[in-house]
């Protein structure tokens, strides 16, 4: 019955994704920042602003699993898994200045001079890295995966040598984002492989990954997401070309935007 309802393609769920993770980072990167400088509007009270941030904190939460979702959508799907983690690291390092001004700085806060702000916060910022990272980590944990099963069916070896590889691969992958503290870090990996192991058992991949991540913070939150999800149709959607890259730009540059607004407004 419920697969009648799988009318929602990859293309909708990242549009979905993107709409999501706009609105946590408007809260994250601008309503709180805001708050801890003492400037927010007096016509509203904090009690308000704070229910309002924390509601638009929790829509976000349905971002990253979409994401972690789709990534493992498209390693079965690209044509290239060597291009997909090259652009993954591409972004990564043209995310990192971008969200370290506008999530981790504690002084400068509305100063649009981006390098005074960098200056002022540079310590702060070798400390965590953003969510680019943690998708490259579980990418090249699941081609490592993929491959040495492939390699063990190949030479008719036990199955149960997966699971060598299998947690090696994964604990490596998880102390890394750990050890740079990128964003979900070792819960984002772990999600991710879920979502490759259970890929052939329909929602109970969902299942699966909804219990792991609810056990993160408030990350029970992101349950919309995953209802979206079961509704997936297992299709791309429109062959959009090299535009597809403009959904690798959304993240570094929802954030500029978020970064300029924030300081011409309130600075």
């Amino acid at each position: 019955m419920l697969e009648k309802l799988q009318k929602i393609d990859g293309h909708t769920l990242k549009l979905i994704a993107c709409l999501s993770m706009l609105i946590d980072h408007i809260a994250a990167g601008v309503i709180l920042h805001v708050v801890r400088a003492g400037i927010y509007p007096q016509a509203v009270s904090f009690e308000t602003l704070n229910t309002i941030y924390q509601w638009m904190r929790y829509i976000g939460r349905s971002a990253f699993p979409i994401f972690s979702f789709l990534l493992v959508e498209g390693f079965f799907y690209t044509k290239s898994r060597l291009r997909y983690a090259t652009s993954l690291l591409i972004f990564a390092f043209i995310s990192e200045i971008p969200y370290d001004v506008l999530f981790h700085s504690e002084t400068e806060l509305l100063n649009i001079n981006v390098f005074e702000v960098i200056a002022a916060n540079k310590d702060l910022y070798s400390e965590q890295s953003n969510v680019y990272f943690t998708l490259l980590f579980g990418l090249l944990t699941i081609w490592g995966i993929d491959r040495c099963a492939r390699f063990l069916r190949e030479k008719q070896l036990s199955f149960y040598l997966n699971l060598i590889p299998l947690v090696a691969l994964t604990s490596a992958s998880c102390y890394v984002s750990v050890l740079m503290n990128s964003d979900y870090d070792y819960h984002g990996i772990l999600l991710i492989v879920i979502f490759y192991l259970l890929r052939n058992y329909s929602y109970l991949n969902l299942l699966g990954g909804y219990i792991w991540i609810s056990s993160f913070s408030i990350e029970y939150a992101s349950f919309p997401g995953f209802l979206l999800m079961a509704l997936y149709n297992h299709k791309r959607g429109k062959n959009i070309g090299n535009f597809k890259y403009l959904f690798y730009f959304f993240y570094p540059l929802h954030m500029i935007i978020l970064f300029i607004f924030r300081c011409l407004v309130y600075g």
